[in-house]
């Protein structure tokens, strides 16, 4: 190590020492690491660089200039090249900037090649190892490190990224002609079909399979069909995504409930035939025709998003809670239902085992393995290729979890996402 990374060690030794034991234990020689040359110097890791090479002041000016005009305090998400910190501490008016590493590897590198004393030093600033699973507002993150962070930071980059994308998301929904037209196209299911806070009379169960049509769902179909063989009244409810039917069916299983709320599902998408004796439960979003040929009893539901406001003014109904998976809807209904014990079965929002889904070839329900360019942390703490929209869900997804303490998750694979909030269950054992 440099005796830049020792004079800066020094201030952490004594402010923080947990933190600077953490940092000793580094080893950065396998960071694909150099200077980038530019009017400013900066440093690129693993092909990332950690700030502008043309104006580091000027970008971090802009970081600074999207927190609240009344923030007295702040918490600082990476450290990048340390300009953030730099000029926060300038400011009285931020008493207290908390600077969270995002990879201590990264940071041990910045040590050594930097002179980060002056903020370091500052009595304003306390500096954390970890950046915690609960994201802190108001904050910045230094973008760049979205793209380092270390696993244990995994999911407060994903809520990060959750945020910074949130606004256009919920804009894109809005006033969009495509849903639009599907709601008239609709109508009539609408009006004719109950809302599915009806079901509440056929099923009052403890128990409930929510089944979704990631990869490791193949791994359960023998216990799940043997789990439908029993009598009624011990018999879990069983509640399905749209796209795990065909493959329930094709090994003989047919859940009670269907859930279908995306405008992207077509016909053929269904096992439209062995649906006699199974609900739907849909979005109006969905093409009609699904709808029309489903021979099971029909209800309809509606997002709790405020895309669905002006029907639910006209035409009543359940609304459930959705944030971009169907998942989220099969176990708020369940929820509602009266079930106090969830198990999860191909909820895997990732591509484990090197696949996109269960039963569906690559590429045929749009994502490709190939094109995979994001990671999350399966159950066992490895990284699996994902999308980022699947772990947008997934966090979705435990912060629903956080809302529910008397309800008990489990999660049936260690090779799907480990899903905070969730206990694992072998029930293949």
């Amino acid at each position: 190590m440099t005796e830049l990374f020792a004079s800066n060690l020094n201030i952490i030794v004594k402010r923080w020492p947990i933190v600077a034991a953490a940092i000793k234990n580094q080893t950065i020689n396998e960071l694909d690491a150099h200077l980038i040359n530019g009017r400013n110097q900066t440093i690129s890791v693993n092909g990332i660089q950690l700030s502008s090479r043309h104006d580091r002041i000027a970008e971090a000016q802009l970081f600074i200039k999207t927190l609240p005009s009344k923030s007295h305090q702040v918490t600082v998400y990476g450290v990048g090249m340390g300009d953030v910190p730099s000029l926060l501490i300038e400011n009285p008016h931020y008493a207290r900037i908390e600077v969270c590493i995002l990879n201590l590897a990264v940071f041990a590198l910045l040590l050594c090649y930097t002179d980060q004393r002056e903020w370091l030093s500052h009595p304003n600033v306390t500096l954390y190892e970890q950046a915690g699973k609960t994201l802190s507002f108001p904050y910045i993150a230094i973008t760049p490190e979205l793209n380092l962070v270390s696993n244990e930071n995994a999911i407060i980059r994903d809520l990060i990224v959750f945020e910074l994308n949130r606004q256009y998301a919920n804009q894109k929904h809005l006033n969009n002609e495509r849903v639009e037209s599907r709601f008239k196209a609709n109508i009539k299911n609408i009006e004719n079909d109950p809302s599915a806070n009806l079901l509440i009379k056929r099923y009052n169960k403890p128990q409930c399979f929510v089944i979704a049509s990631g990869p490791t769902l193949e791994d359960h179909y023998d216990y799940l069909f043997k789990q439908q063989q029993l009598p009624d009244s011990i018999r879990p409810l069983m509640i399905a995504a749209d796209t795990a039917l065909r493959g329930l069916v094709s090994h003989g299983i047919y859940p009670d409930i269907v859930i279908s709320i995306d405008i992207n599902i077509r016909l053929d998408h269904f096992a439209i035939e062995a649906t006699d004796n199974i609900s739907l439960v849909y979005f109006p979003k969905l093409a009609p025709e699904v709808i029309e040929q489903w021979k099971g009893k029909k209800y309809c539901a509606y997002s709790k998003h405020k895309q669905y406001d002006a029907l639910a003014n006209y035409y009543p109904k359940l609304r459930l809670y959705t944030n971009g998976s169907v998942i989220h809807p099969i176990i708020d209904l369940a929820i509602y239902l009266g079930a106090y014990e969830i198990s999860m079965f191909g909820c895997d929002f990732c591509y484990a085992k090197n696949k996109t889904h269960t039963f569906w070839p690559d590429g045929s329900l749009g994502p490709k393995i190939k094109n995979a360019k994001h990671w999350i942390l399966n159950g066992r703490g490895k990284r699996v290729p994902t999308d980022l929209n699947f772990r947008g869900y997934l966090r979705s997804l435990e912060n629903y979890i956080k809302t529910k303490p008397n309800v008990r998750f489990y999660q049936s694979s260690l090779e799907g996402a480990r899903i905070q909030g969730t206990q694992f269950k072998d029930f293949n054992r």
